[in-house]
């Protein structure tokens, strides 16, 4: 058996019946077996505060010294490389305590005065693709605190003030 690099290949195949002729393209995506595919996105919340994180051992001393709770997996992103997918980043504003996400590096038209780039934490999808679902975005005016959940009323967030701001992405 012949060993493929990662990568995606497509080959164009004649096919011959008594129907008649017709060329068939068939392709495929080949994946390295030790890059994961899908990142969990495990959601630490205190009080109106909510920190959405890939990698909770790197943020240990954040999430104890801020007092956040783990709630558990809130969503799934992409990683680095997935095609149809981008940068998600994140932003942090230390006055109003907020975490801050978008796919678009200058935040997609919501100003980032006081808040501090940190990186990104996944890959998202910017539309649709098999198996996504959409990623809300809600806000709550008075705290400029953000929330974030694939539960399309809030997810509970609405109890708290929280109202829609818009779709982030499409996640698992």
């Amino acid at each position: 058996a012949q060993q493929l690099n990662p990568g995606y290949y497509s080959e164009n195949i004649a096919i011959s019946s008594d129907g008649g002729e017709a060329v068939v393209e068939v392709s495929l995506e080949v994946s390295a077996d030790n890059v994961p595919r899908i990142l969990d996105v495990y959601r630490y919340a205190k009080g109106f505060h909510y920190l959405y994180t890939t990698n909770p051992k790197a943020e240990t001393e954040r999430l104890r010294v801020g007092g956040y709770k783990k709630q558990g997996i809130a969503f799934r992103l992409f990683s680095r490389g997935t095609p149809g997918t981008t940068e998600f980043y994140r932003w942090y504003n230390l006055q109003k305590e907020d975490y801050f996400y978008s796919y678009e590096r200058s935040g997609g038209g919501k100003s980032l005065k006081g808040y501090s780039f940190e990186g990104t934490i996944g890959n998202i999808a910017t539309s649709r693709l098999t198996n996504t679902r959409e990623l809300y975005r809600w806000f709550n005016p008075s705290t400029g605190c953000h929330f974030y959940t694939t539960d399309p009323k809030g997810g509970g967030g609405t109890k708290k003030g929280y109202g829609f701001e818009g779709i982030a992405g499409y996640v698992r």
